[in-house]
């Protein structure tokens, strides 16, 4: 009798324990905090139309939250992310603003098209680092282009000096001015669409820490030596690269001038010759020294 009685109360002692432990194991999950994934991220949207050109800036955009599968190219999260770069194309209102609209994003993502205008064209020229601003163009930036050649001068010659009736007036190369120099300012302030390499952008690479598994670039300032700009213009201005620079090796008669984006002047030049450095800028012309000498004695 004493024995079942033992019993009893071991099995109640058990089952006591257990059901201790099992309201303390209840009470621990309650207590836990359940860890929710986020299912939006935040992006940056125009208030209002943002043109080809235009400053972007802090206070031209919005942040919303949208699905991870909705985010349009490289993202901004935050507005203060912005720093005023020129938007490459338009930007309507409420759509995205993308860190490849302000130049910003992956080199793989850019579009040329995008930033084309309706009846605009991408036109491409070659620079080194003088002709080139030692490689500080950007895209959104606004250049001229000026030309530089050698031609060679002509003059009639002298049996067609005064052609008679029906002759044709030949001309021969004048000694000594086989090759003049002549420069031109040919197209002014056109927008710059892309540029292959900058020096602007390689010192950030360089300075920057790859993300792990991705190695550093290791293209340096040193290491560029030509560089292609890719400028929007018309068929006009592709006539003119084309006859400036007549094959792609061609490095040198063109040089980029860079100008304020919000310039739009459009400046006469006349051009420069060495005629127009001596009558216009008084250029001195050397003269010629004769010198005697004795006459030997016999």
């Amino acid at each position: 009798m004493k024995r079942s009685n033992r019993l009893v109360i071991l099995v109640g002692v058990l089952l006591a324990v257990l059901a201790f432990v099992g309201i303390v194991v209840l009470l621990g999950q309650q207590g836990t905090p359940t860890v929710v994934e986020p299912t939006t991220v935040k992006v940056l949207v125009a208030k209002a139309d943002i043109d080809i050109g235009d400053s972007v800036t802090a206070d031209l955009v919005d942040v919303i939250e949208v699905e991870p599968d909705a985010v349009t190219g490289t993202r901004f999260s935050d507005p203060s992310q912005l720093d005023g770069s020129p938007a490459l194309f338009p930007i309507g209102q409420g759509q995205q603003v993308s860190q490849e609209a302000v130049g910003l994003g992956a080199r793989g993502k850019i579009c040329i098209t995008c930033q084309l205008e309706p009846g605009e064209k991408a036109i491409a020229f070659q620079v080194d680092r003088v002709t080139g601003l030692d490689f500080l163009v950007q895209p959104g930036d606004h250049i001229d282009i000026v030309y530089r050649a050698e031609i060679q001068v002509l003059q009639p010659t002298e049996d067609s000096v005064n052609p008679s009736p029906g002759q044709q007036q030949r001309f021969e190369p004048v000694t000594g001015l086989e090759s003049a120099p002549t420069v031109k300012t040919l197209l002014q302030n056109k927008r710059v669409l892309y540029v292959s390499a900058t020096r602007i952008r390689s010192l950030v690479d360089a300075n920057a820490t790859p993300s792990p598994g991705q190695q550093a670039d290791t293209q340096t300032s040193a290491a560029i030596e030509t560089v292609v700009i890719v400028f929007a213009g018309n068929d006009a201005d592709a006539e003119v690269i084309k006859f400036a620079q007549t094959d792609q090796s061609i490095i040198g008669p063109l040089t980029a001038i860079l100008r304020h984006v919000d310039d739009e002047a459009i400046e006469e030049t006349t051009g420069i010759t060495a005629k127009i450095l001596v009558e216009t800028f008084g250029i001195p012309i050397p003269d010629i020294i004769q010198v005697v000498l004795p006459t030997p004695t016999p």
